[in-house]
């Protein structure tokens, strides 16, 4: 469901503490999924509400995660390209649960028609992802770059990756086929 401008609104409220919801309070780990969704919507300030969550985050650990999550959700196409290339060296994937969720945001529904670019970079870093990551990192890595894709050229894509690496391991394989079942059945309607 897309959150309205009154709903957006509203989540911005809580965030900045203006407002409360009666027998409900919010963790550190609520407002930070607040300010990542207020940002990957680009309400207005986004950017400095990404500043004053990482400023008022005390955790560190979760302030790190919220640092390596900030560029994917960069208005700055440039910035997200930068983000989905540091993937690229297996030092970047060492938190596998952070590069997911970055990933996650660089396909996000939102920016659909933006981040088709990322599809074949990501399919074509899928074995290195398996001999590097735990045995499930592929299936989530996968699913998170194909989650939001519904057009026929991403579609595309994934069909001439498969159709070009006829050596893909079979695991590999079904993998990138579960992925894409949604994108194929979206396309086929």
């Amino acid at each position: 469901m897309v959150p309205t401008r009154d709903g957006l609104s509203f989540l911005e409220r809580i965030w900045r503490r203006e407002e409360k919801i009666e027998g409900l309070t919010f963790a550190e780990t609520d407002e930070l999924d607040m300010a990542l969704n207020l940002a990957v919507r680009e309400v207005p300030g986004w950017h400095q509400i990404l500043t004053a969550q990482r400023d008022r985050t005390q955790n560190p650990d979760r302030k790190a995660r919220f640092e390596f999550v900030m560029p994917a959700l960069s208005a700055d196409p440039a910035v997200r390209e930068q983000a989905f290339a540091r993937f690229a060296d297996v030092r970047n994937r060492s938190h596998e649960t952070w590069v997911l969720e970055s990933l996650r945001y660089l396909n996000h529904p939102l920016r659909e028609p933006q981040s088709r670019k990322f599809v074949r970079p990501a399919l074509d870093l899928l074995r290195e992802i398996q001999q590097t990551g735990d045995i499930f990192f592929p299936k989530r890595w996968t699913d998170a770059t194909l989650i939001s894709q519904r057009s026929p050229e991403a579609a595309a894509i994934v069909r001439q990756f498969l159709a070009a690496h006829p050596e893909l391991p079979q695991r590999l394989r079904w993998v990138v086929l579960n992925a894409a079942d949604d994108l194929f059945r979206a396309v086929k309607n």
